[in-house]
C-alpha cells in the first residue's frame, strides 16, 4: 500500500477533525499540522505524534498532499503557494472567501496540473448520495440549515458558512444558467449576516428556496425535492431519506379523489400513503462523510482521476453565494433598519464559467 505524507493546515475545529481522522489511516502518514497560534499546533501535534510547525511555507518538501483548514480569509494566501510547491490540496468550504480568489486556485491547480478538492462535505453523507441518486427531473428545491451560535466562523457569514452547502448541493444536480436571485437576510450580532432566505430560479425551471441561519436555537438540516416522479426528503442529521412516490395509477392519471365512493374513502384513507402516494422511510448506512471525503481525495492524487467536487465547482458555488449576498436586502435587529450585508462587497469579477 502506497503512503501519502500528509499536513493538515489549521487547528480550529475541522482541522483536528481532519487531523485525527489523517492519523488514523495506514494509506497516510500525518508528517505535520501547521497554526500560527502555538497552543493549538502542539496539542494537536501531541495527540497525533507529528511536526508542530507555524508557517505552511515549511510544508513543501515534507509532504505531498495538504488539508487546508485555516480561516476562510486566508485560503488562497495558503492554496497559492502550495500548488506553486507541487502539492495537492483539500480546501475546506467555501473554497476563498471572494471569487477572484478561487478563480485564481482554480488557474493555479491547472497550471502546476495539481488536485484540488473542495470540503463540500454534504456530497458525502450517505443520506444525499442515496437522495441524489433517487431524484430524477428535480423541479422544486427547499433546504432549512439552520444551527445554533457557535463562535466559529466569524470572518464570514451564515451564506459562505452555511447556505453554501446547499448551493453546492444544488449545482450538483445540474440545473442549468442562474437567471434569477432574490434574498433577505438579518443581521444580529455584527460584522456579517446571520440569516438569510434566497430564492434562486435556473435555466431548467427549477426553483431552489434555501434557508439558513445560525442563531437558531434547534439544529435542523433538511432538504426535499419535488421531482417529476415523486418528493425526496433528506434529514442530514439524521442521514434518512423518505420518499413519497406516485403510484401507477396517479401515474397515469387515472385516479381521482373525487371519484373515489363516499363508502370507500375512509377505507382508502387509510391506506393511502401505501396504495396511491406510497411512503417510504430508507434505511440508510451510516458512514463517516469526512472519512469518504479523505478517501475521494486520495483517489484522485492516486488514480490521476478528478475528486467528486473539484476546484471549478467551489468557485462555481462560491460565485452564486456571491450572487446571493449581491441581491441581498438584510435587516438589522438594532431598530430594524435595512442594510446591506458586510460580505456582500466581496469582489465580484464578472460572472463567467470557470470550468
Amino acid at each position: 500500500m502506497s503512503t501519502t505524507r500528509m499536513a493538515v493546515v489549521g487547528c480550529g475545529h475541522l482541522g483536528a477533525i481532519h487531523a485525527r481522522l489523517l492519523a488514523a489511516r495506514p494509506d497516510v502518514e500525518l508528517v505535520a499540522v501547521v497554526d500560527p497560534v502555538e497552543e493549538s499546533r502542539v496539542r494537536v501535534a501531541a495527540a497525533h505524534g507529528c511536526r508542530p510547525l507555524a508557517e505552511p511555507g515549511d510544508l513543501p518538501g515534507l509532504v505531498d498532499a495538504v488539508v487546508v483548514a485555516a480561516p476562510t480569509g486566508l485560503h488562497a494566501a495558503v492554496s497559492l503557494p502550495l500548488l506553486e510547491a507541487g502539492i495537492d490540496l483539500l480546501v475546506e468550504k467555501p473554497i476563498a472567501v471572494t471569487v477572484e480568489d478561487a478563480r485564481a486556485i482554480v488557474i493555479a491547480a491547472r497550471r502546476h496540473a495539481r488536485v484540488v478538492a473542495v470540503g463540500h462535505v454534504e456530497r458525502f453523507n450517505p443520506a444525499w448520495r442515496e437522495a441524489a441518486a433517487r431524484a430524477r427531473g428535480v423541479r422544486v428545491l427547499e433546504a432549512q440549515r439552520l444551527a445554533p451560535f457557535t463562535f466559529r466562523s466569524l470572518d464570514v457569514g451564515v451564506v459562505h458558512d452555511l447556505m453554501i452547502h446547499d448551493i453546492d448541493l444544488v449545482l450538483s444536480l445540474e440545473p442549468g444558467r442562474l437567471e434569477r436571485v432574490e434574498a433577505r437576510g438579518i443581521m444580529a450580532t455584527g460584522g456579517h449576516e446571520d440569516a438569510m432566505r434566497a430564492r434562486l430560479t435556473f435555466s431548467s425551471g427549477l426553483v431552489a428556496d434555501l434557508t439558513a441561519s445560525r442563531i437558531n436555537p434547534v439544529l435542523t438540516r433538511t432538504l426535499s425535492m419535488w421531482t417529476t416522479d415523486g418528493i425526496v426528503a433528506v434529514d442530514f442529521n439524521a442521514k434518512s431519506v423518505s420518499l413519497l412516490s406516485a403510484s401507477p395509477a396517479v401515474r397515469t392519471g387515472t385516479f381521482s379523489a373525487a371519484k373515489v365512493p363516499a363508502a370507500e374513502r375512509m377505507a382508502m384513507k387509510e391506506r393511502f400513503f401505501a396504495d396511491i402516494l406510497p411512503f417510504e422511510i430508507l434505511v440508510v448506512a451510516d458512514a463517516n462523510a469526512i472519512a469518504a471525503e479523505h478517501d475521494d481525495f486520495l483517489s484522485a492524487i492516486r488514480t490521476g482521476g478528478q475528486p467528486l467536487v473539484p476546484a471549478a465547482a467551489g468557485a462555481a458555488a462560491l460565485e452564486i453565494a456571491a450572487r446571493v449576498l449581491e441581491a441581498a436586502d438584510c435587516m438589522s435587529f438594532a431598530g430594524g433598519r435595512p442594510t446591506v450585508a458586510a460580505t456582500a462587497t466581496i469582489p465580484l469579477a464578472p460572472r463567467r464559467k470557470t470550468g
